[in-house]
């Protein structure tokens, strides 16, 4: 299945940002991971985690937490979870930093699931 990411310039996720992303320090940023091809009725896309690195490398050694175990961090009081396990897109939102002075960019990644909706267990 396809797996997008997809940031929004407002809090009503209907203007997705067109090309590159830039944003202020402290800007609240709106993302929606969304699943392709899944049908709607019989599956939800569930974030177990979602991360952010200065570079485009999941795995790289420095890293930030944003949701942890499908729970916002709980030591970044910025990050909002505001829908996961009950569609086929999740969403949250996080005030935007940086890692160092001189990194100025942040890759966002998530591990996701799908989980049957009949189980019950999607959203928590």
């Amino acid at each position: 299945y396809q797996v997008r990411m997809i940031p929004y310039e407002d809090d009503e996720f209907t203007r997705p940002y067109t090309g590159k992303v830039d944003a202020e320090l402290n800007q609240k940023m709106n993302v929606e991971v969304r699943v392709e091809g899944v049908d709607s009725r019989q599956f939800a896309l569930v974030m177990d985690t979602c991360w952010a690195t200065p570079v485009n490398d999941p795995d790289y050694s420095l890293r930030w937490d944003l949701i942890i175990n499908e729970c916002p961090n709980p030591n970044d009081d910025t990050v909002e979870l505001l829908q996961n396990g009950v569609s086929t897109s999740s969403r949250f939102s996080f005030r935007m930093f940086i890692f160092t002075a001189n990194s100025s960019k942040l890759y966002l990644h998530c591990a996701v699931h799908l989980c049957l909706l009949s189980s019950n267990h999607c959203a928590m």
